[in-house]
């Protein structure tokens, strides 16, 4: 079955990977998506965004958790996420 195409604006293209910023260091907070945002939450509850579509590389240290949520959105960002 096909849906009918959706009325507006076609769905972004995403970024090329030489445009992106290669890699982002990430420590002690929590990621998650909210409000279909990637955000990182540290220990007092700060609320840092992170533009996840503009980014090749997430290095996750000691101290990040991951939610799947936020593990899916980089996926389809085409983000790799790596734990060192």
């Amino acid at each position: 079955m096909s849906r009918p195409p959706m009325p507006g604006l076609p769905p972004p293209q995403p970024i090329a990977l030489k445009e992106r910023a290669s890699i982002l260091f990430v420590a002690m907070g929590q990621l998650d998506v909210i409000d279909g945002a990637f955000v990182l939450v540290d220990k007092g509850g700060v609320r840092t965004h992170i533009p996840i579509g503009g980014v090749a590389c997430l290095m996750l240290e000691p101290g990040t958790r991951v939610s799947h949520a936020a593990a899916a959105l980089a996926a389809r960002a085409g983000t790799l996420l790596i734990w060192v």
